[in-house]
């Protein structure tokens, strides 16, 4: 077996076929099917439905596919490493990340890494927070940043790097009366509830008895707070990492007593504080520190 055969295969996954992989690689289709027949020799099994015309991949196939796919990225990796420069870290790392950091933290987060550390690629998958936190168990991602979930596999460890404050929105000239009164009388914007914000926000409706007039479920921050703007409806959002600078008739209300969502890092055991990770893990809290709305939309106490 070797890493040019995984290629292909690889390739022959995502073109659906010998002949796209051909044109894919600049090889012929002969040399891609003698190479594809080697492969099934080296592994002792068929991976291909050569029934099919063109061959197909059979389930064997598809799994291996999966698994060559990490080890072309580990071997690509290490050719980086051989050929970096002595500063810096180095290597490849696969990061998760929930939707919310993927508009709000993400670019500038990536950006300081870069600069920090040139020869360090990083392979980014947006997702909700279980199925992230399920795809860091099983060694698919190398970490994530995700909403802290109720439970997680024992090989998996959570860090925080941020608190936010859940706050309710409302277009400023509807905001008459109490929290409730206010979920009560408006339709209420909802927040995904496989998400884990969703979850919290549920929770927290729940445990207040708070009853809400459901209207749209949305995953965007900032569909959200439009549809508010436009005085269609009321929200619960995370406000630590949204700028509401585009916002301004738009009023955020607290609870009480206050509502968070804890944010971190989930890795599996052992890898927390490797270099990579904790580089990741520090460059996001470098941002979070500078990432909140505006003192003039954060609930003044009263004297």
């Amino acid at each position: 077996m070797s890493i040019r055969q995984l290629r292909t295969l690889v390739a022959i996954a995502d073109g659906g076929s010998f002949n796209a992989a051909a044109q894919r690689l600049y090889m012929t289709q002969s040399a891609v099917s003698m190479q594809m027949k080697a492969l099934e020799g080296d592994m002792r099994t068929k991976l291909f439905d050569r029934t099919s015309r063109p061959p197909v991949l059979n389930a064997n196939g598809w799994r291996l596919v999966d698994e060559a796919r990490q080890i072309i990225e580990r071997y690509d990796a290490l050719r980086l490493l051989a050929s970096a420069p002595a500063t810096g870290l180095t290597g490849s790392l696969r990061l998760g990340v929930i939707p919310s950091v993927a508009t709000h933290l993400l670019p500038q987060t990536l950006s300081k890494l870069r600069s920090d550390h040139s020869s360090l690629r990083i392979q980014v998958r947006s997702g909700l927070s279980p199925e992230l936190a399920f795809k860091v168990e099983e060694k698919h991602l190398d970490l994530a940043i995700v909403t802290e979930l109720e439970r997680l596999d024992p090989a998996v460890v959570f860090e925080q790097i941020s608190v936010e404050e859940l706050k309710v929105v409302i277009h400023k000239d509807l905001a008459r009366g109490s929290i409730a009164d206010l979920l009560r009388a408006y339709p209420f914007v909802r927040f995904n509830p496989a998400m884990g914000v969703g979850r919290v926000i549920d929770a927290t409706l729940r445990e207040r008895r708070i009853l809400v007039n459901d209207f749209m479920e949305f995953d965007s921050i900032e569909t959200m707070v439009s549809i508010v703007k436009l005085k269609l409806g009321v929200a619960i959002i995370p406000v630590g990492l949204f700028s509401f600078a585009m916002a301004d008739n738009v009023k955020s209300i607290s609870f009480d007593p206050p509502v968070h969502r804890r944010i971190g890092v989930v890795a599996r055991r052992g890898m927390i504080d490797s270099p990579t990770v904790r580089a990741v893990a520090d460059a996001f809290k470098s941002f979070v520190k500078i990432s909140r709305p505006p003192s003039r939309l954060r609930t003044k106490k009263k004297r």
